[in-house]
């Protein structure tokens, strides 16, 4: 491009002083027309042109580039520790404050749960929102879970109340000095049992085997009545052989108070010493009377 503006500047310089050079020649003599004859091309004098200089375009400087920034990098939100919440092991009473002597306000039932709110300087009682109240429970009837490290010391806690003094109790009359009770009286023969009570259609038997100390004893008064300590119904038989039974079994005794027409009754047996003073526990059976039923009863007595 700067070449050919400089071409072009000195075409328009060599045409100028051409144009110049014509003018300045004497004034021609007017001679008839003829033919004009071509131009011929008259040298100019060699000559150097004064170039024409141009300022150099400054180039504008690059923009730098834009360098990338970098995003910085957002760290993870930490995971928030779960909060602190206890749990009712059991029933256990809700209070106004941080201790037995403050008043029950409520109850938990095994299972409840709730946040806490606040703890006691001592840590054995937690403070939680008890149907729109601050409420305490003690800590070892609770479980907890979560982070106990962001409970706090309760600030608001009020001073227990005043416990009201207790009337004095009136004077008891002094209860009158109870009778002592009768030593209970220990027989020589302290068991008294009915074995069993068998089938005898004939008529009312007792039967039976005395020991003492677990073995045999002959010679006991045994008697019968209808009553306990009433009037004997026969005379005493004696256990063991003797005059006119003199093979019956050591401590064995038998007798027969109806030989026939078993009657229903309720009857008692018991043994004596020579006074007639009992010195056994008593017996008790009852017989039915006339057909199969009970009517024979197996009694036996003992000493242990």
């Amino acid at each position: 491009m700067q070449r050919k503006t400089i071409l072009i500047a000195t075409l328009v310089v060599v045409i100028a002083l051409t144009a110049g050079c014509a003018q300045l020649g004497p004034a021609a003599t007017p001679v008839p027309p003829t033919k004009t004859p071509k131009p011929t091309f008259t040298p100019t004098p060699d000559w150097t042109p004064t170039p024409i200089v141009f300022p150099t375009a400054t180039p504008l400087p690059e923009s730098p580039t834009p360098e990338a920034t970098a995003t910085p990098e957002v760290p993870p939100s930490p995971t928030p520790n779960p909060v602190a919440r206890l749990t009712a092991s059991q029933s256990v009473n809700v209070r106004s404050g941080p201790g037995t002597s403050y008043p029950v306000i409520g109850q938990l039932t095994s299972g409840q749960a709730f946040d806490i709110a606040a703890q006691n300087s001592a840590g054995d009682w937690y403070q939680f929102n008890f149907n729109g109240r601050a409420a305490w429970v003690i800590a070892n009837l609770v479980s907890v879970s979560g982070d106990m490290g962001t409970v706090q010391v309760a600030t608001n806690i009020a001073p227990p109340p005043t416990a009201r003094p207790r009337p004095t109790a009136r004077p008891q009359p002094t209860a009158a000095p109870q009778p002592t009770a009768a030593p209970v009286k220990r027989y020589e023969f302290n068991v008294a049992l009915v074995q069993r009570c068998d089938r005898q259609p004939a008529g009312n038997w007792f039967e039976g085997t005395v020991y003492k100390g677990g073995k045999p004893f002959n010679g006991a008064l045994v008697v019968f009545s209808y009553a306990p300590d009433g009037p004997k119904v026969t005379t005493p038989q004696i256990s063991g052989p003797h005059a006119g039974y003199t093979n019956w079994n050591a401590g064995y005794y038998s007798h027969i108070i109806n030989a026939s027409e078993p009657k229903a009754a309720t009857w008692y047996v018991w043994i004596v010493d020579s006074t007639g003073t009992r010195i056994s526990e008593m017996a008790s059976w009852q017989s039915t009377g006339p057909g199969d039923g009970c009517n024979q009863a197996v009694v036996d007595f003992d000493s242990r």
